[in-house]
Formats: C-alpha cells, structure tokens, sequence
C-alpha cells in the first residue's frame, strides 16, 4: 500500500517525498510521509487528489487540513501521516530531522 500511496504523490506533482517508518516508534500509524510544493493552491490540490485516490485504494480518510493560508497541509489516512508543505515552510518545522531520528 505503501508504493500506492507514493505513486499518488508522484502524480500530484509533489516534491522530494520522504517516508519515516514509525513502527518501532509509535502504535498509531505506520508511516510519515514528508513532501513539498510550490505554492498553497498546489498543496490544497495534491490534497484533494490524495484523498480520491485513497478512497479508491479502500483506505479510511481519518483526517484532513487543506488551510491555504498554513503553508502545512495534512492527509490522515490511518496507518499513513502525509505532510505537504509550501516552499520555506518545510524548513522552518523541521520535521524531516524530527522523523529522521
């Protein structure tokens, strides 16, 4: 499922996608993944693609943020945390070294 979910960020036209496997580290997920964009509308829109493409794979959309005004978007799908920031925003929370540890 892992691979799907890549894939659809791929096609979303997202960046420099990280996966942090969380299983030794917490029993509430299995994965966070970590992904840029360019601009809020691109981040809004990767998120409203991500939740179709979900749907059709049969995973549960648990959650969502698609605040443009943020620059940090966020996908719930239960076992997968997706993180999309605008431009300096991933930066500024760090949270690939956070994730990396």
């Amino acid at each position: 499922m892992l691979e799907e979910i890549v894939k659809s960020l791929e096609k979303a036209v997202v960046s420099d996608i990280r996966v942090y496997d969380m299983k030794s580290k917490t029993p509430f997920y299995d994965y966070t993944i970590i992904c840029s964009v360019n601009t809020a509308r691109q981040g809004a829109a990767a998120v409203d693609y991500i939740r179709d493409d979900a749907e059709k794979l049969g995973l549960w959309v648990r959650g969502y943020n698609s605040s443009p005004d943020s620059g940090w978007f966020l996908v719930d799908l239960n076992e997968f945390v997706i993180h999309i920031f605008v431009g300096e925003e991933r930066i500024r929370y760090n949270l690939d070294d956070m994730y990396a540890r």
